[in-house]
């Protein structure tokens, strides 16, 4: 049976793979992979509020389901954090870096483990609300056709 959370797992598997050769900075001002998490950041503690930077969180969202006959619709929701203490503040540039290269992953290969199909539209965006430096913020908002759940109470025969 294909799931939401097998979806989300690909999506975290598939989001490593991208950012593999991919360095950032950390709170600490060191260069290190990003951070790839299902559905929220993991426990922290106060003395290690920002060690999670910089990161993906892959969030479920809504399923819709049409019908037992045709494909259903999963939001995912990847959500995106880098810190930058520097003094030109490029944190935005990095966030917009990071989301295009999702885009163009997804947008120009829309298929994963030949199950999870992406749809249309995928919004993306600056969260620029307020000004959080040295934390920046953006996201990808994406709807994934999935496999329908069939019914189990006809039988012919």
């Amino acid at each position: 049976m294909t799931t939401p959370f097998l979806l989300q797992d690909a999506l975290v598997d598939e989001l490593k793979r991208l950012f593999a050769d991919s360095t950032y900075l950390n709170a600490q001002g060191e260069l290190v992979a990003l951070n790839i998490y299902p559905q929220n950041l993991p426990a922290k503690d106060e003395e290690n509020d920002r060690d999670h930077f910089p990161f993906v969180i892959v969030r479920m969202g809504e399923v819709t389901d049409e019908g037992n006959s045709v494909q259903s619709d999963c939001n995912m929701l990847l959500s995106i954090g880098v810190v930058d203490e520097s003094l030109d503040l490029q944190g935005e540039r990095t966030i917009l870096n990071i989301i295009q290269r999702i885009r163009q992953r997804f947008i120009a290969n829309p298929i994963i483990q030949g199950v999870f199909e992406l749809d249309f539209p995928v919004q993306s965006s600056l969260f620029d609300d307020e000004d959080l430096s040295p934390y920046f913020f953006g996201y990808v908002n994406t709807t994934w056709k999935i496999p329908a759940i069939a019914r189990e109470d006809i039988h012919f025969g």
